[in-house]
Order: C-alpha cells, then sequence, then structure tokens
C-alpha cells in the first residue's frame, strides 16, 4: 500500500503501524473535536518514507446551527506547521479549498534503545531491583551487541547492587537533603548519560515483559508501555497514560481525571478527548532528541505532579504523549487504592462501563454519519 486516508479513530490504530507510504491524506472532520489531530499528523509522518507527502484536508462544514464549528482553518494551520516541524517541509497551502501539503524530510530514528533504573540505594530495594535488571536484559534491543546500554542511577558508593551484573553501568547521583525528593533531577542526568536514540526510565518497581521494547513503535515523542498490578491471580490496568483537566499553576482542575482505569486499553484514543494526556513516570520512554529540547523541570519534586508538568510542556512544545497497548509491564508496588469488591465482580462493573461507554461512540458516530459529517 502505497497511500492511506485518515478520516477517523480507527483509521488511526492501523495507521500506527504502518510504514514506507508514498502519500497519507488527513480529513481533520472526526478527528479535531476528539483531540487527535496530533496523532494523525504524527503517525502520518511516521508511515510515510522520507520524501512522502502529507496532505491535510480540513473539510469540516462551518455551519453553526447544525455544529457549533469552534476549530477554524486557521488554528488547523498553527496545528499542522507547529506538530511538524522539524519532521516535514511546507510544499503547498490553499485557504480556499482549506488545504495544506507537506514533505518528510526528517530521516527514520537510528537503531537503538538504553534503559536507565532509578534506583534509591536503600537496602530493602535491591531484591526489586535485581528483578527489574533481569527483565531489562531479557530485552534483545538492551544487548550490548544491539547497541543496547543499561544504567543504574544511585548514590555515590552504592556501586555493590550491581554485583552479578558486569553487563549494567552505575551513575552516582546524590539528592539533595531535605523533605523533598528532588527526582527530576536524577531523571535528567539519567537521560542524558544514555546513548540510545530511544530511552526508557523506570523505577525498580516496574518489570518489564519479555517483549516489552519489540512493541513500541519504532517512532515516537513519548510513550508508554500498559502497565498492570498483579494481585490475587488477575492483573489490573496500573498508571500508564492518563488524562487530567490541567496543570497549569493557578488553574483548578474541573474534570475528573482518566486513565486506562476508565477506558479499555483497546480504545485508548478515546483518553483524549477526556482531558491533556500525559504518563506516569514510574516508566515512560522519550526519544533522546525530545528530552535534550523538553527535559524534566528539576523545580519540580517526586509526588508534586511531576510526570503531569512535563507532559503539558511538551504538549505546548507540539509533541506526542502516546501509549504502546501492546508493550506491557508490570508495577511491584501498587499505590492507588484496590476495589473492595471481588476481582470478579469488578471486572464485570468495569467492562459494564466500557460497553456503555462504546455504545455512546457508536450512537455519536452515528449521528455525525446523519448529519452528513463523514
Amino acid at each position: 500500500m502505497s497511500e492511506f486516508t485518515v478520516s477517523g479513530r480507527e483509521d488511526l490504530y492501523r495507521l500506527k503501524t504502518m510504514r514506507g507510504l508514498s502519500r497519507v491524506v488527513i480529513r481533520t472532520e472526526r478527528l479535531i473535536y476528539r483531540n487527535l489531530m496530533a496523532h494523525a499528523l504524527k503517525y502520518g509522518l511516521w508511515a510515510l518514507q522520507p520524501g512522502g507527502r502529507l496532505l491535510v484536508q480540513d473539510n469540516s462544514p462551518n455551519v453553526f446551527d447544525l455544529w457549533p464549528r469552534f476549530v477554524s482553518f486557521k488554528l488547523i494551520r498553527q496545528w499542522t506547521y507547529k506538530l511538524t516541524a522539524g519532521e516535514a517541509d511546507p510544499l503547498r497551502l490553499d485557504t480556499d479549498k482549506g488545504e495544506i501539503e507537506l514533505v518528510r524530510t526528517r530521516p527514520p530514528t537510528p537503531a537503538g534503545w538504553g534503559a536507565g533504573v532509578v534506583f534509591s540505594g536503600q537496602e530493602a530495594e535491591l531484591p526489586r531491583l535485581r528483578a527489574c535488571l533481569d527483565a531489562l536484559l531479557r530485552q534483545p534491543e538492551l544487548r550490548p551487541e544491539q547497541g543496547g546500554e543499561i544504567l543504574v542511577c544511585g548514590p555515590s558508593g552504592g556501586e555493590a547492587c550491581l554485583e552479578g551484573y558486569p553487563q549494567v553501568g552505575y551513575l552516582a547521583h546524590d539528592l539533595p537533603s531535605g523533605p523533598r525528593v528532588m527526582i527530576c533531577r536524577k531523571k535528567n542526568a539519567l537521560i542524558r548519560a544514555l546513548k540510545g536514540p530511544r530511552i526508557a526510565i523506570l523505577h525498580s518497581r516496574v518489570l518489564l515483559a519479555p517483549d516489552t521494547l519489540r512493541h513500541v513503535p519504532e517512532e515516537f515523542e513519548i510513550i508508554t508501555p500498559r502497565v498492570f498490578t498483579q494481585g490475587d491471580g488477575a492483573r489490573e490496568d496500573y498508571l500508564s497514560l492518563g488524562v487530567h483537566d490541567t496543570g497549569l499553576p493557578g488553574h483548578v482542575p474541573r474534570l475528573t481525571p482518566s486513565s486506562l482505569r476508565r477506558v479499555p486499553a483497546e480504545r485508548y484514543l478515546d483518553l483524549y478527548a477526556r482531558g491533556l494526556p500525559y504518563v506516569d513516570g514510574g516508566l515512560f520512554c522519550v526519544r533522546k532528541d525530545v528530552h535534550e529540547r523538553c527535559p524534566l523541570n528539576e523545580a519540580v519534586a517526586w509526588d508534586e505532579a511531576e510526570d503531569l508538568e512535563w507532559c503539558l510542556r511538551a504538549l505546548a512544545a507540539g509533541f506526542l504523549i502516546d501509549l504502546a497497548p501492546q508493550a506491557e509491564a508490570v508495577s511491584a508496588v501498587a499505590k492507588l487504592r484496590a476495589s473492595s469488591l471481588p476481582p470478579r465482580l469488578t471486572r464485570w462493573l468495569r467492562g459494564g462501563k466500557f460497553a456503555v461507554q462504546a455504545g455512546r461512540h457508536r450512537l455519536r458516530d452515528r449521528a455525525e454519519r446523519w448529519l452528513g459529517r463523514r
């Protein structure tokens, strides 16, 4: 297939896995009000071969009595040029037709991964650290012969934690004393020390599945695997991709945060209509050049929503916050309150909520088609 047209959410799930296309066409009308234009633009560019063409067609009707139009072509233009800067060059702009055409110029991201583990240095954490490292060493992408690299970042003098792990390096980083844990300084130092173009950062409580990195897309900017907790013989979605109403200083959230505990991972794009996305700081992947342009904020500490603050700045800078739903990991520590109901009943109730939500989306899709919004 050399050309692909994107007009809705289901097309995006398919486009995300495509590579080597010569042309991608984005029709905006069913994407803009679900907050999915960034996905369409990024997925579209990454699916193209260098020199391939991306065509944006803003075909949303400007009819206020049927559907209020809050997104003008001026905003479509701003989004397109901002989100594709550094990835593509403009070719053509036709304001009468509402069309923007670009050519992909950025080459594919080179092969290579690095992984960094955040370690406190406490002896009680050593068993979790070893389990975390064992899981990382099962990732083929992190083997030295594949250009892979693993670093543990802990306090000075803590190198003994790597006894029996000659393949793993140690980065000494001492946090300032006091009640605040300046975790962003530590993670920034760790990311800068790693050499690979793709970086995975995780706390020692997180265990990757053997094929986690294989299921992370080749092209991304900031992305998270799907993280579970294990309990009573059943896995539950834990902290990974979430959405929040606001994290801006002085602005009070008005909507309840949401995550994969509320929306099934198979329909994770539905989350983006509910708020601004962020990835949990316990496990995330970032392209190294993206981190260079948007590092974590070293004025913000652990347990101060530092991951949300970082992702909001990344969004404003034009980067995509995404999920790799087939890439899986397990957190050995669960900070969220567990349901008091039996696990089978909890899953049944959540399944019912998901079914209701899916039905609501189908009704909305039919309403849009009836109104001629194809």
